[in-house]
């Protein structure tokens, strides 16, 4: 399958899973009050850290998927041992973190949150939330790498498109009909479990291997595992330090200004996911150019000019009209009043980060894991020492400036790629 059709795929996939819960928000926000959408921030949060555990995973089993899976039933089985290992291993994560994280809900919303004034139960309820719907979503990771590697990028984007649509729209009438947090973390649990079963479903149908005549391969599992184990740790230093501002903020500011930076910050991180579908699309690839230098920069090239023009889209259609899409967006003028500035920071940062996807698919593709953990460390060190007192002093604010310095120092290590001698 070619790569303008999979980068097509990618982003009607994400700019549903993007525009689906922003045009949700106002909704949310509306029906279950300023302090409650907090904690479904808080939520989101705790997602987003969790979800920490397969930042590594999923592209080092993209890689090492791409690498096996071929017209051939030897590629074919060889991916499908791999997926017949490693889809154990992520359903054990979800259940024990899940657990987890339902044994220690009652210190995390005694001792954490400032629910200012919100009945303790209630911060309780939403790390049993969190938990329900991380259980629930995480093992859909291993279906996605898998599909991503086989290039079923067309059928994959289906499936999300679908449960993204399904979660939030739905979610809208349930909290319209039953506005409580509860029917709101219901629904979201068990629309995350059916998109998981479906994604489960058509990866083994892409695979064409029956599970049941698959065994666990310890030498095909030793292979990769050295490899997925090392950028395992180094993804998750990166995917602390994105959500560093967020932990930080849930611990010093009330629950209501942690709903406003979520706002924000869910308009910036749908941004984000704006430069996901085009490294996804251009990765296996990339992989498969390792060997050939010249095509492998003219890749990198082609992918850099795209990602400037988008950057340059994104910057001059919010300095137009940001404030005022942001107004009519949340039907509330106070609310629009504080979030513009925190997200005019947010999205400095952002746009550091588009470009820094050039360099780290480079170290991906080459296998320069030192590089990332260098990068990844002196971020998350960067995010913790600087957040905290920056919000002391300009309050939320203040964790915008650390989002925008981490994200500006890793662009400027990851151009390393332009230099001609990078082979």
């Amino acid at each position: 399958m070619s790569i303008k059709r999979n980068i097509i795929a990618n982003y009607i996939g994400t700019g549903v899973a993007v525009l689906a819960p922003i045009l949700a928000l106002p909704w949310y926000l509306s029906e279950l009050g300023s302090k409650q959408f907090g904690l479904i921030g808080f939520i989101a949060m705790l997602q987003a850290v969790l979800g920490m555990l397969d930042a590594g995973m999923g592209q080092a089993l993209v890689r090492e998927i791409s690498l096996r899976f071929n017209a051939t039933d030897q590629g074919r089985d060889r991916a499908a041992s791999l997926l017949f290992g490693f889809e154990r291993i992520y359903w054990g994560i979800a259940f024990f973190v899940g657990v987890g994280g339902a044994v220690f809900a009652d210190t995390f919303a005694s001792h954490w949150l400032n629910l200012e004034g919100l009945p303790v139960a209630t911060g309780r309820n939403a790390i049993y939330g969190a938990a329900a719907i991380f259980a629930a979503q995480f093992p859909g990771s291993i279906y996605r790498s898998l599909l991503v590697g086989a290039q079923a990028q067309v059928a994959l984007n289906a499936v999300i498109s679908g449960g993204t649509l399904i979660r939030h729209f739905g979610g809208v009438i349930v909290v319209f009909l039953w506005p409580t947090f509860s029917a709101y973390i219901i629904w979201h649990a068990c629309a995350a479990l059916l998109e998981t079963l479906i994604r489960c479903n058509l990866a083994w149908r892409v695979l064409g291997v029956k599970r049941g005549q698959v065994i666990w391969d310890k030498q095909e599992f030793q292979e990769v595992w050295r490899v997925i184990a090392s950028m395992s740790g180094v993804a998750l230093l990166g995917a602390l330090t994105v959500q560093m501002d967020k932990i930080i903020l849930s611990r010093m500011v009330s629950i209501e200004q942690f709903g406003y930076y979520t706002v924000a910050a869910t308009v910036a991180a749908g941004l984000l996911q704006l430069i996901g579908p085009l490294v996804q699309a251009v990765m296996p690839r990339a992989i498969l150019l390792r060997a050939a230098p010249i095509a492998l920069r003219a890749l990198y090239v082609k992918l850099s000019i795209f990602i400037l023009v988008m950057t340059s889209l994104v910057i001059v259609i919010f300095l137009l009209v940001g404030k005022w899409l942001l107004t009519i967006w949340l039907r509330n003028p106070q609310a629009a009043e504080v979030i513009y500035p925190l997200l005019t920071v947010l999205l400095v940062g952002t746009c550091c980060n588009y470009l820094y996807n050039v360099g780290y698919l480079n170290w991906i593709v080459k296998k320069r894991i030192h590089r990332m953990l260098l990068v990844n460390t002196l971020a998350l060190v960067l995010s913790v020492l600087l957040i905290p007192p920056l919000v002391a002093w300009q309050g939320p604010i203040g964790a915008t400036f650390g989002w925008l310095s981490i994200n500006f120092i890793g662009l400027l290590i990851s151009l390393e790629w332009l230099k001609k001698t990078d082979e």
